[in-house]
């Protein structure tokens, strides 16, 4: 069976099944197998890791099948280009989505947490929408949209249902292609005031910065400035498995709630994207002819990156499976062994919002340690991707549940 029928199918444990059916060994740091009809060697090991990353060794243009590739990101999006096209563009997103200036943003994140979670106790809620509509409102004011929270809202829904869409999960799909179609055309028409000077956003607004940095016409530009907001709503996903996995450890709940206790937050941060990551792979493909851990790679071989394989091998991480938070309080992880948002050098194709990513669950699970709750249901579906935990992971919140802030102080927030 083709792998991406297996992805169809398996979803997270689709390469597992795919090395399986192969006779490969579990323990195997690559395999051959096929992807979209054509040949392609899945990677899991440092070599293979270190050879996907290599801009001399692999490509991405084109890779992704356009039904998938233009629904995530976009047509033409930063995410299929390679050499100068793509160090030039990329360099624009790392300077708008730079650490020093996302203090700002954080801080709207835990304002419209906290606001939100005052009305929980004594309810039922449901996390994954909440922090839908809370990242969405807090990275549209951050980028310097002027919108009320209803319209928010809606910008953040329509940008969750791209993502929610991209693992071709029936009417989620179609959804998210409807999505996708209405915000080219709406966020097109937007660059185009914000280039003009007609929307009134000041001119060192991260959404001004972004357009007026990247060469191409309004329609790229857009795709661009939604590749910077869209992955902070993505968030979402991982935010609702840092609620569940809080629930399951109590233990943990008074340290994260301590303002001073940020590098506990950052490495419970660090376990959820881990142990459960957006994406099961990555795809590019082989330029250049190797051969990886025994298993020849010819050029113009798809080549993909086993991301659970790697962030679940027991070669780098001890008792892979277990949710192990301290495992990242007195360790670094290297480039090539954390993979979640892919690895390498932040310089190539590393995702550039992955300390956006960590900021934003640090400060999720600040103000979620200081509400107490209990799961309703805790089952994942591990075949649909991107997954949550079932229905959003609806929560019961006891009435008179205390209220304590989790807010810091966040350097930058002024």
């Amino acid at each position: 069976m083709d792998l991406s029928l297996r992805l169809l199918r398996h979803g997270y444990d689709a390469v597992a099944a795919d090395r399986a059916a192969h006779g490969v060994p579990p323990d195997a740091g690559a395999h051959a197998t096929r992807l979209v009809g054509r040949r392609a060697v899945v990677v899991r090991s440092e070599a293979g890791v270190r050879f996907f990353y290599d801009e001399s060794a692999a490509e991405r243009k084109g890779v992704v099948p356009p039904p998938l590739g233009w629904l995530l990101f976009g047509r033409g999006a930063l995410h299929g280009l390679d050499g100068d096209p793509h160090r030039d563009r990329k360099r624009v997103m790392v300077d708008v989505l730079s650490a020093d200036g996302l203090g700002p943003m954080v801080a709207r994140v835990t304002d419209e947490l906290e606001a939100a979670t005052t009305g929980w106790p004594g309810r039922e809620v449901t996390v994954h929408p909440t922090l839908v509509s809370a990242y969405g409102r807090a990275v549209l004011r951050w980028a310097g949209l002027d919108v009320d929270d209803e319209r928010a809202d809606m910008l953040a829904r329509r940008l969750a249902q791209q993502v929610d869409g991209f693992g071709f999960a029936g009417p989620a799909y179609a959804r998210g292609w409807a999505s996708r179609l209405w915000w080219d055309r709406w966020a097109s028409r937007l660059v185009g005031d914000l280039r003009s000077g007609r929307a009134g956003v000041p001119d060192d607004a991260p959404a001004m910065r972004l357009v007026r940095g990247i060469d191409g016409d309004d329609r790229t530009a857009a795709v661009e400035l939604g590749n910077v907001l869209r992955p902070t709503i993505a968030v979402s996903w991982l935010g609702t498995f840092a609620a569940l996995r809080l629930a399951g450890l109590p233990q943990w709940r008074e340290r994260l709630a301590d303002p001073g206790e940020e590098l506990a937050r950052m490495a419970f941060a660090q376990e959820v994207r881990r142990t459960t990551p957006f994406a099961p792979v990555l795809a590019a493909r082989a330029t250049r002819p190797a051969t990886l851990d025994g298993v020849r790679v010819r050029r113009g071989d798809r080549l993909v990156l086993d991301i659970m394989g790697v962030d679940h091998d027991p070669a780098r991480w001890e008792a892979p499976h277990e949710f192990r938070p301290e495992r990242f309080l007195t360790h670094a992880p290297g480039a090539y062994d954390l993979v979640p948002q892919g690895g390498g050098h932040p310089a190539g194709h590393r995702c550039p919002g992955e300390s956006l990513t960590l900021r934003v669950l640090e400060a999720t699970l600040r103000v979620l340690a200081t509400v107490p709750y209990d799961v309703v249901d805790p089952g994942v579906d591990l075949t649909r991707m991107p997954t949550t935990p079932r229905d959003g992971l609806r929560i019961r919140v006891p009435a008179g549940a205390p209220h304590r802030s989790g807010r810091a102080s966040i350097p930058g927030s002024a």
